[in-house]
């Protein structure tokens, strides 16, 4: 039997991460629906562009990053994965500081940009407070190497997150709270790629990843 318990708890995943933003447009239309006065049907056309919004850089960086985003090829230029991961930082708490020059617009296999897209989201969510995440990186001869920097208020990689980025991908120890971190890992066994945790420590985590 083929065991679909990665695949459904994802799906559960994605799901639950686009409710918020979907919700919000839905009650933003009834909000500029109801009768009330123009400053509430102001706010609620804001809530609405802005909800609306955050929900399309979800789903367009998803597709990339969780997909197989068929339109983009076999290979997807890092500029296209870093504008995604832009646009969907630009909603939250956490910022993005991903210089162009980091990786250029050089084009790598599609499981690599999702390695790279991923991280970001296990970099990011080791910011409970907001803060900043800072990637560098270079591709050079098909070979990339790249550096995640968080840092923020009580910055923290959770023991189940570690013990996975430690201890790779294991079908067993699978939930709905570390599928994210799995799905990682999965793809790095698959891919030959090196994930490293380079520093902890109080308010910053720092992570890379490289080809091997």
């Amino acid at each position: 039997m083929i065991d679909l318990k990665l695949a459904s708890l994802m799906s559960s995943k994605l799901c639950h991460d686009v409710i918020g933003p979907i919700g919000a447009v839905c009650n933003g239309i009834e909000l500029v629906s109801d009768d009330g006065n123009e400053d509430m049907r102001t706010e609620a056309l804001k809530l609405v562009s802005e909800s609306a919004g955050e929900a399309s850089a979800r789903l367009q960086f998803y597709r990339l990053a969780f997909g197989l985003a068929g339109g983009l090829g076999q290979e997807v230029s890092l500029r296209d994965a870093r504008n995604l991961c832009r646009d969907l930082m630009s909603y939250g708490k956490v910022r993005l500081d991903w210089p162009d020059s980091e990786g250029g617009a050089e084009l790598l296999p599609k499981d690599a940009i999702k390695i790279l897209c991923n991280l970001l989201v296990i970099a990011s969510g080791s910011l409970p407070r907001g803060g900043e995440v800072k990637v560098t990186g270079s591709v050079a001869d098909g070979d990339w190497s790249f550096a995640y920097r968080a840092e923020g208020p009580r910055a923290v990689l959770r023991e189940d997150v570690t013990h996975i980025l430690q201890n790779g991908y294991n079908e067993s120890e699978l939930t709905a709270q570390n599928v994210g971190v799995q799905y990682l890992m999965a793809l790095c066994g698959n891919n030959n790629a090196v994930l490293d945790i380079t520093d902890v420590e109080d308010g910053l985590v720092a992570l890379a990843v490289r080809s091997a």
